[in-house]
């Protein structure tokens, strides 16, 4: 994941109190963090994998979702 990516997925994390974690090839590390994020050099085309943990945690994977479809609104 590039830097603008990974600045949009923050910026949604950012807004909900439940614990995200993103992994790529066995490396997970806090989904509130750019980066961190961008240390896992997950490539283009590559598979991250995201959990959430909280009150608010469906609500937040449904927006990060979201943003993911829409390809973090850079096309």
């Amino acid at each position: 994941m590039h830097a603008r990516a990974a600045a949009s997925f923050v910026r949604v994390v950012q807004q909900f109190e439940s614990k995200i974690c993103v992994e790529c090839n066995g490396q997970a590390v806090d989904g509130d963090s750019i980066l961190d994020i961008l240390t896992l050099a997950c490539p283009c085309g590559g598979e991250l994998t995201i959990k959430a943990e909280g009150a608010d945690a469906s609500t937040a994977m449904a927006e990060l979702e979201k943003l993911i479809e829409n390809k973090f609104g850079e096309e």
